[in-house]
């Protein structure tokens, strides 16, 4: 598991209990600004950690694209023989 799946999963982790502390009524008015806080932050992180994995899988998508581009070119330009069959 790489850090930032391990930032995610602690991210997401924390909203959770604090849904789940909210759904019980475990949290008192006193905690109820910091909790607030804490779930904000790691909303944003999980979002900022998503939003980078989306660049990263959009990356790696115009390279299959290249790739596949680039072998269709490659045997639409093989030679081939007389009777259509590649020499190869």
């Amino acid at each position: 598991m790489t850090n930032k799946s391990e930032s995610y999963e602690k991210n997401f982790k924390i909203l959770e209990n604090v849904a789940d502390s909210l759904n019980k009524d475990e949290i008192n008015i006193d905690d109820l600004v910091e909790k607030t806080k804490e779930a904000l932050s790691a909303a944003k992180n999980c979002i900022n950690i998503l939003n980078y994995q989306k660049g990263e899988f959009k990356k790696l998508e115009n390279e299959f694209a290249l790739l596949l581009n680039d072998t269709v070119e490659k045997k639409d330009n093989k030679p081939e023989m007389e009777d259509g069959k590649e020499p190869f």
